[in-house]
């Protein structure tokens, strides 16, 4: 089996720590031969674990490009609004993509690089880890041989978790929009391309959306609240007191690894009340919605809605396909789904063998098809399908564009 050359443009938590240890664990598949990182802490930690080279490590992508590598495809794993320049970039060159979602901060840009690898003759697959998930791909399998007879309706839950939420959308990168991507971008075109994914590539013709900041707000924190944890009186009893992250528990747990990676509990406190995830959840500069849902009409009339909430315990997803013969309704983190049938009164649970790792799985999964679409060029299906991204991307716009003008029914060309 030929070995996969790989390089990688940002080593943080998606590019080093969800997607590369792939290589590590099949390095016989995949090799990593040169990364780009400004941060020189994340680019020698991911350089040494993989043994590149000093002279194959670069602060900044334009010059890794120059070097001309022979490579089999790049992973772009930056922040949103550094998508674009490096993906076209890479595209021009003639290397082979794996692009994190969401592919640009804007719908044009988007489309901009579908078009460029598809006039260039390059593959383009965007990181949408459902579409690759043991779980999603069974479902798809039970509706792909009609055991619910055709699709008439989904209804999907994008249960954020009230800890996720503030981490990432209050206090973290995603938290304004002008800076970064909308909410409904950034973290939910995983679940508008699902729902594409699960329709077979059906096209969304109409959408509308509502939804608001309601809660993260000034007005709503308690008496006496300052602008940070450490100087708060709130600090030891307020659920997201910054001082939470020291707690073992897995919500809290994984969250910490991002923050930083260490078993020092000193080192990561003292670090920690350098950052903004020990600012006040009710006095910070988010302006991301907390809540937002979203109705869609199909080709052939199937409907479909959705909703993400941050005032969830858990952070899963729950899905509920509705046939003409029957429904399939499951929850991602269970790992299992169940078929119920009309006529016959039939539920059939279907469980799901998935790797031991993140995000039920679809890290590794989409490597591995990664690396098997390079290695097998031209395959077009589902699986790989930049197309069906972009239309994910488009609806998330669109979704937002309703938002942001009351609700308004949105047509999608």
């Amino acid at each position: 089996m030929k070995q996969i050359r790989l390089g990688l443009i940002g080593a943080g938590e998606r590019g080093a720590n969800c997607y590369a240890p792939y290589a590590l664990k099949y390095p016989s598949e995949v090799k990593f031969v040169c990364a780009a990182e400004p941060l020189e802490e994340r680019r020698n930690a991911f350089s040494d674990r993989h043994q590149i080279p000093q002279a194959d490590r670069f602060t900044d992508w334009r010059e890794m490009f120059e070097k001309n590598y022979e490579l089999d495809g790049i992973i772009i794993a930056t922040q949103d609004r550094q998508h674009y320049e490096p993906a076209m970039a890479a595209i021009a060159k003639g290397y082979h993509l794996l692009l994190e979602k969401p592919m640009a901060e804007t719908a044009e840009k988007t489309r901009d690089i579908i078009h460029a690898a598809e006039k260039k003759g390059t593959f383009v697959m965007v990181c949408h880890v459902l579409r690759h998930t043991p779980f999603f791909r069974a479902v798809k399998q039970e509706i792909d041989e009609g055991k619910i007879g055709t699709v008439q309706s989904i209804h999907h839950i994008e249960n954020i978790g009230y800890w996720h939420f503030a981490h990432s959308y209050v206090r973290g990168n995603w938290r304004n929009s002008e800076e970064t991507t909308p909410m409904i971008v950034a973290k939910c075109s995983h679940d508008t391309d699902i729902m594409n994914y699960l329709l077979g590539g059906k096209k969304c013709r109409k959408i509308s959306s509502f939804g608001s900041l309601s809660y993260f707000k000034p007005e709503n924190a308690p008496a006496g609240a300052t602008d940070r944890c450490e100087y708060c009186p709130h600090n030891k009893t307020c659920m997201y007191s910054a001082y939470n992250y020291l707690e073992d528990r897995k919500l809290r747990k994984n969250f910490r690894d991002i923050v930083k990676r260490t078993n020092d509990h000193d080192a990561f406190l003292k670090y920690l009340l350098t950052t903004p995830y020990a600012r006040c959840v009710y006095h910070c500069d988010n302006n991301v919605p907390d809540h937002q849902v979203v109705n869609m009409e199909y080709e052939g009339g199937i409907t479909a809605s959705w909703q993400a909430s941050a005032f969830t315990m858990d952070i899963t997803r729950q899905t509920k396909i509705m046939g003409t013969r029957g429904e399939i309704e499951g929850c991602l983190e269970d790992n299992r789904f169940v078929v119920k049938d009309f006529a016959t009164g039939n539920e059939t649970t279907v469980q799901v063998s998935t790797p031991n790792t993140l995000h039920s799985g679809g890290d590794e999964c989409i490597m591995e098809a990664f690396t098997k679409a390079l290695r097998n060029p031209g395959e077009d299906d589902l699986m790989y399908s930049a197309r069906l991204s972009l239309q994910g991307h488009e609806m998330a716009y669109a979704a937002e564009e309703s938002r942001l003008n009351g609700g308004k029914v949105i047509e999608l060309k």
